[in-house]
């Protein structure tokens, strides 16, 4: 007897192929608590760590929409929305398309009906519409002549509507591991720049990316960035940065350069009379461990972690030019190296929300950042998403602990086995939080889109 094959099986059946192939024409529905990660996980006390999509195309910058939409960015694919309990995705979460364009990299932001999204090289808007998840006609361009090429392509940029008019921040990392241009302010490279941001009924004549303001030069690579909630004077810029492979640039050993330099939480300050802040890259850098080699590197043993040192380039650039705090900014809390930060955002739930699945509300006012993780150590580190405990104080919170410190932050989702690392572990990069309180994240290798929650 012939088996009857129904028309809703064969929408099962493509549905499913379509999700092996890593692609997918239309929508797809992925109903709730039906996925595993592809390698375990591990959470910090008390919450739970569940994926919503597998398969994705290399998920990296997320943002939510006015209507709790979430909206991806999958590079060498497009902009892609995810709708919980959607009409049609009653019990789990719908997968739209929005936009469809290969050359996207990682900043997206959301402002009421419009879509941000940047290239190699521009940041472009859209008109979106929040109740379809569609965007309507073609972009604007709203910045360009940003540095395009080298080693990264990450392009984050950030939306200040709390200005007037709107500002938007944006970024240009390094050409090169080791890049000499990054020094000097007038190359764009390593560097984060302000610009008042045009209104939707402005003409669409876009701004150079050298007109605007610069807030910061010498970061390596400004992979995220943010205000604290509670800095409603927007005077002090959170800027995460990656540490340097710095193996073959000053003959150090191998063991001590696998655990140094440490990747950076930097504070800039955007005050009248105090842009230009210089960071030090690529003459100065971090310590991390100084003791790790104290027989190949011994003369590291006196430093502390936190502390710079110079990667002599230039004779005149050594490590007391990089200790004073008139020539270069120290980090104010550094991480482990080759821990590859890649997103900041800072926890403000609304305490007017009850939300079973919020993360703890006395988190509140803390810093999470993703560790996306290093091939450059063994065994490996990274594949986490940290928390970073922010003092309550006014008006501006700071890091609990000292900048010497190597316990300034703790694991709120991890690998289990970071000695599998990289592969199908996870390798966290986006960041943003709902406004129920939980936290949603972005794993590029592994193509998977979860959720933290109580």
């Amino acid at each position: 007897m012939t088996r009857k094959t129904t028309n809703f099986q064969v929408h099962l059946a493509f549905c499913y192929s379509s999700l092996l192939l890593g692609g997918f024409s239309g929508a797809q529905c992925i109903p709730r608590n039906s996925l595993t990660f592809r390698s375990p996980v591990t959470v910090f006390s008390g919450l739970s760590a569940t994926p919503i999509f597998n398969n994705l195309t290399t998920p990296r910058g997320i943002t939510i929409d006015s209507n709790q939409n979430l909206l991806v960015v999958e590079r060498g694919f497009g902009v892609t929305a995810f709708k919980e309990n959607d009409s049609t995705c009653s019990n789990g979460w719908l997968r739209t398309i929005v936009i469809q364009n290969t050359e996207f990299t990682q900043g997206i932001q959301v402002s009421g009906e419009s879509l941000y999204v940047s290239t190699d090289s521009e940041i472009l808007r859209y008109v979106y519409d929040p109740t379809t998840r569609t965007v309507i006609g073609n972009p604007v361009v709203i910045i360009s002549g940003i540095p395009p090429g080298g080693e990264l392509t990450t392009r984050p940029f950030l939306l200040q509507p709390s200005t007037n008019p709107i500002s938007i921040l944006a970024s240009c990392p390094l050409s090169e591991n080791i890049d000499p241009t990054a020094r000097d302010p007038n190359s764009g490279r390593s560097q984060i720049r302000s610009f008042p941001l045009p209104s939707t009924s402005s003409p669409s004549t876009s701004q150079d990316f050298f007109s605007g303001t610069l807030l910061a030069f010498g970061i390596r690579n400004p992979a995220g960035f943010a205000f604290h909630p509670l800095d409603s004077s927007l005077t002090k810029l959170w800027i995460i940065d990656n540490g340097a492979s710095i193996g073959n640039v000053t003959g150090l050993t191998d063991t001590f350069v696998n655990d140094n330099p440490a990747d950076e939480l930097n504070v800039a300050e955007i005050q009248k009379g105090k842009e230009n802040n210089f960071f030090g890259f690529p003459d100065c850098t971090t310590i991390w461990n100084p003791k790790v080699d104290p027989t190949g590197d011994p003369q590291f043993i006196n430093f502390h972690t936190g502390e710079q040192f110079s990667l002599q380039l230039e004779s005149e650039r050594d490590d007391e030019w990089c200790q004073n705090i008139e020539n270069n900014i120290p980090p104010r809390l550094s991480f482990q190296a080759h821990s590859v930060p890649l997103d900041l955002k800072f926890f403000n739930p609304r305490h007017n929300v009850v939300s079973q699945t919020s993360l703890p509300v006395a988190w509140s006012g803390d810093a999470f950042v993703s560790f996306h993780g290093s091939f450059d150590r063994t065994p490996p580190t990274g594949y986490r998403v940290v928390r970073v405990p922010f003092t309550s104080s006014n008006p501006i919170p700071i890091p609990i602990s000292p900048p010497t410190s190597k316990n300034g932050y703790d694991f709120v989702v991890q690998a289990t086995n970071l000695g599998t690392c990289p592969g199908t572990c996870i390798r966290p990069v986006g960041l943003v939080f709902g406004s129920d309180g939980r936290l949603f994240v972005t794993s590029d290798s592994s193509g998977e889109l979860f959720v933290v929650s109580s």
